[in-house]
């Protein structure tokens, strides 16, 4: 082939093959793509690859939140998991003990949800409202027909709203109420005394959750209590979700001697570690009941099982739900978090809480049907029969 002609073969087979490459970055590249070394995590990789590439319109940090729920939930672990930022502010409000409602307690009767406690300068207690009064409906709907759950919820809405009820009187008059709903702080700490059915009194303490400076409350009012004249203390936990592993450990050395082994923890990243009562105690010859049901958790159960196991308290109620994790939280760059499993933990027996929870001595359920509260006449009972 003359000279000329080859130069022309070459250039045209050029020509080609630089039209190939340009058609095919038009139309989305090779099937078979060269892989480059890349620096980029694979997450983001694949999230790059979809916003930039996807034909509709792609939310990137929905994205980015999706991968991140995923990864958290690929361990399997019900605990470990990623928070995005409106879930986490919501967290974070829970555990100061903040939300937007009109600060009250209930407890679900056959038609109503009994209020069992007003709090001070709250909402309700400026309209009024007061404990042993009920509601019998919310917003025009009877609490009988919605059920106390979603009647429950539709007392909560944003600060400013207002919300109609119907509330009965302990004598059974019934009146219409209308209350705006605010930011409600619910108090860490609650305290009184109480009368056993032989006349003894005793001193009850209400703690709603182990945030920092938890266990410093519970031994001050414990003491305050026994400097009224309380010859024994009920710890009520019901309900009580749990929150600081030190606070659990503080809250337990207000009843345990010094050294004594209040929880131990193992994880695959940390050795055996245990955590031992610290500080001055109320005297170890006080009786102690603690109330517990399934909606104690964690700290909760720590503290329940350590005065269990140790034989300081009798556990009065029902078993408790049994979480025995310890989490780290993390928050991340979007102002969301990161919550981690990093170990278990036991009792001072050894007992794993995540297997049953801790099964009470005493097993007594509040109905809810009526209007006396029978755990807790069930633990003042029990500690008569001790002689507190």
């Amino acid at each position: 082939m003359p000279r000329s002609r080859r130069l022309l073969a070459i250039a045209g087979v050029a020509i080609v093959l630089i039209a190939v490459f340009v058609l095919g970055a038009l139309v989305g590249g090779p099937v078979r793509a060269t892989i480059q070394p890349s620096s980029v995590s694979l997450p983001d990789q694949v999230a790059n690859a979809v916003a930039d590439r996807y034909e509709g319109k792609v939310d990137r940090a929905a994205l980015e939140r999706a991968g991140a729920k995923a990864i958290a939930a690929q361990v399997g672990d019900r605990w470990t998991t990623y928070f995005t930022p409106k879930e986490w502010a919501a967290i974070q409000r829970a555990t100061e003990g903040r939300y937007s409602g009109i600060g009250i307690r209930v407890r679900a009767t056959a038609d109503a949800l009994a209020i069992r406690e007003v709090f001070p300068g709250s909402p309700a207690a400026k309209a009024g409202l007061a404990a042993g009064d009920a509601i019998v409906a919310v917003g025009g709907v009877p609490v009988a027909r919605r059920g106390p759950t979603k009647s429950r919820d539709a007392i909560l809405g944003k600060d400013g709203t207002k919300v109609v009820l119907r509330v009965r009187s302990p004598e059974g008059a019934v009146r219409t109420v209308g209350v705006t709903r605010g930011d409600v702080i619910v108090p860490l700490v609650q305290a009184r005394m109480l009368t056993a059915p032989d006349g003894t009194k005793v001193g009850y303490i209400e703690l709603d959750r182990f945030e920092a400076g938890a266990g410093e409350k519970v031994r001050d009012e414990a003491q305050q209590l026994l400097d009224d004249g309380a010859k024994a203390l009920i710890l009520d936990l019901r309900g009580d979700p749990g929150g600081l592993l030190d606070e659990s450990v503080a809250v337990a050395s207000a009843f345990l001697e010094p050294g004594t082994v209040v929880v131990s923890t193992t994880g695959r990243a940390s050795p055996r570690r245990e955590f031992r009562a610290e500080g001055d105690p109320i005297p170890a010859d006080v009786p102690v009941a603690v109330l517990v049901d399934g909606g104690s958790a964690s700290a909760s159960e720590i503290v329940a099982g350590a005065l269990k196991d140790t034989g300081r308290a009798v556990i009065v109620g029902e078993r408790t739900f049994g979480k025995s994790k310890v989490q780290v939280t993390q928050q991340t760059s979007d102002g969301g978090a990161v919550r981690v499993t990093i170990a278990g933990y036991r009792t001072p027996k050894g007992l794993d809480i995540g297997e049953g929870g801790v099964k009470p001595d005493v097993k007594a359920t509040d109905s809810g049907a009526t209007a006396a509260d029978e755990a807790l006449d069930a633990a003042l009972a029990r500690l008569s029969a001790q002689g507190g």
